[in-house]
């Protein structure tokens, strides 16, 4: 697939690889008097295969084939290369049960337009749409999911929805009324996931959808990760199903989540065995996990020590910071670890005004005001919207950081030098009554086990990385550190693999403390918690280059 242009971004206008829509069409069209509708046919490469695949069965793809389409130019392009006879030039939530028959099978890609670029009367008319259904989507909604509501309306009875899918729907909170939707209305759903992106140009992971025999509720839900599209290919030639069976009862108390569900049987059995065991619990029923200080304006706010000098603010209105967390290298932040990152030239202080009359602050401080409204700093949106603009509040230094948005593994760090820090990494709360030290959570959170579930629990980003919201953080498992033996010295040591970088080292002594030891499994059953992480794992960095 090519780079798409901006308007076809904007547009959510990523066309299917004619592979793709060939596979997905083989599993929808069955027999020669099958009916299909692509609900937005972009460049028709559904139109295409669609009636090829009817003409090979005996029946006229030509008539029995349907698109709906937005744009002039794309449908005219279609009706003369395809002379496809039924094409609906239409926004297709303009498109009501009543204008079109329904289906034996609806297929597609849907366009996915993120939430930010999905607004104003088209935005309104889909949730209405899905909301009609009795499905209630968030603000933080993309396209995709009223555009999926929305064509499964017109599935006959006993037909199959088919579409690729971005892999949001695994673990998107604004997703988990479509599972619902879905699994409400088809008695077979598959959902297939892959190794290999199948848009290789896109920087959008995605999965197919198989749901089967509409208007029964389900009763059968597999999912399987495949490796290419090819093996794939090679599962529906000889099943008409496949992957594991997952328990509904599991999807239910999981509130729609089914990114853990993707995990090999013996990884999955083994998971939900150390899940249930009273010695480890979500990190939730530990801590409390919250993001740290907004400015409004980190350059502004935040200082080196050379900058607090040029503008000699005094030293009560400046208050040790994290300004930014990739200074992290260990498991504990130390006053060295500070004080190194300020001779490195770091911003290590968040100037703190308090909210006095500015004709009561100190001359210095009011130049520095002064400075920040000649900048406009006082415009930005997190400034304007408080009183006073310059007055950044924060809370009291939390006792550990978590780092949110990882490359390879999210960790928990000990705050051993009592500073601030920003949003750009999650603070780590415990309550008044703490039956352990922080450092010990930090220990124990680097375990393989707790990693794994940082994977399931967390969401895939753009480029590889894995992403903690802070109610997915609260939600990892961890084992609780009151019931281990961690050391100080095997903490300290575990802290100086990290800070050489020897992960492989610290995950090893991590689980020989805490699987181990703790927990007493053998290295054969950590080896499978391992295997788990690191397909998970992989499956998320291989696609930008990364082992």
């Amino acid at each position: 697939m090519a780079t798409q242009a901006a308007p076809q971004k904007l547009a959510g206008a990523f066309y299917t690889p004619p592979e793709v829509a060939r596979c997905i069409v083989r599993w929808a069209v069955r027999n020669s008097a099958d009916t299909v509708l692509d609900p937005s046919f972009g460049e028709g490469v559904f139109l295409r295969a669609s009636a090829e695949r009817i003409d090979s069965l005996g029946g006229i793809g030509q008539k029995q084939v349907c698109g709906v389409e937005i744009d002039m130019k794309t449908l005219e392009k279609a009706r003369s290369t395809l002379q496809i006879q039924q094409l609906v030039l239409s926004d297709f939530f303009d498109v009501q049960s009543g204008h079109l028959p329904t289906f034996d099978a609806v297929v597609g890609n849907p366009p996915f337009i993120r939430y930010q670029h999905f607004k104003g009367e088209i935005r309104e008319n889909a949730l209405r749409s899905a909301n009609r259904l009795g499905v209630s989507l968030s603000e933080l909604t993309s396209s995709w999911a009223p555009f999926l509501v929305h064509a499964a309306e017109f599935v006959g009875s006993n037909g199959r929805l088919a579409m690729v899918l971005p892999t949001e729907m695994l673990h998107a909170s604004y997703a988990r009324p479509v599972v619902h939707f879905v699994l409400e209305r088809f008695a077979s759903v598959q959902l297939a996931l892959f190794t290999e992106r199948l848009f290789p140009d896109l920087n959008q992971d995605t999965l197919i959808l198989f749901a089967d025999k509409h208007g029964s509720r389900c009763s059968e839900l597999r999912v399987r990760r495949f490796e290419s599209l090819l093996k794939l290919e090679e599962t529906l030639e000889t099943a008409s199903s496949f992957g594991e069976p997952v328990c509904l009862s599991d999807v239910s108390s999981t509130n729609g989540r089914l990114r853990n569900h993707f995990l090999d049987k013996e990884v999955a059995d083994l998971y939900r065995f150390l899940q249930a065991d009273p010695r480890s619990a979500r990190l939730g029923e530990l801590a409390q996990v919250g993001i740290g200080y907004v400015t409004g304006c980190n350059d502004y706010f935040h200082f080196t020590i050379e900058e607090s000098h040029h503008y000699r603010i005094p030293d009560r209105y400046l208050v040790p910071t994290l300004a930014n967390h990739g200074i992290l290298r260990g498991l504990c932040f130390t006053e060295m670890d500070w004080n190194e990152a300020a001779q490195q030239g770091e911003a290590v202080y968040l100037v703190d005004i308090p909210r006095l009359p500015f004709s009561k602050l100190p001359k210095s401080v009011r130049h520095y005001i002064a400075r920040g409204r000649r900048l406009r700093i006082n415009r930005a949106y997190k400034c304007s919207v408080r009183k006073p603009w310059f007055s950044v509040p924060h809370g009291s230094p939390a006792q550990a950081f978590l780092s949110y948005m990882s490359g390879t593994a999210p960790r928990i760090c000990w705050n051993s030098a009592s500073v601030l820090a920003t949003n750009s990494t999650h603070e780590v709360r415990f309550g008044p009554i703490v039956a352990f030290e922080p450092w010990k959570l930090a220990f124990t959170f680097w375990c393989s086990l707790t990693q794994l579930s940082c994977e399931i629990e967390g969401h895939p980003m753009g480029g590889g990385m894995l992403k903690l919201e802070p109610s997915e953080a609260e939600s990892v498992l961890v084992i609780r550190p009151e019931n281990t033996k961690i050391s100080w010295e095997q903490f300290l040591e575990l802290d100086a693999l990290m800070r050489q970088k020897s992960t492989a080292s610290a995950i090893d002594l991590a689980d020989d403390v805490i699987l181990r030891e703790t927990l007493g499994l053998s290295w054969e059953q950590i080896q499978v918690i391992r295997d788990g992480l690191d397909l998970m794992r992989s499956s998320r960095r291989k696609r930008i280059g990364k082992n």
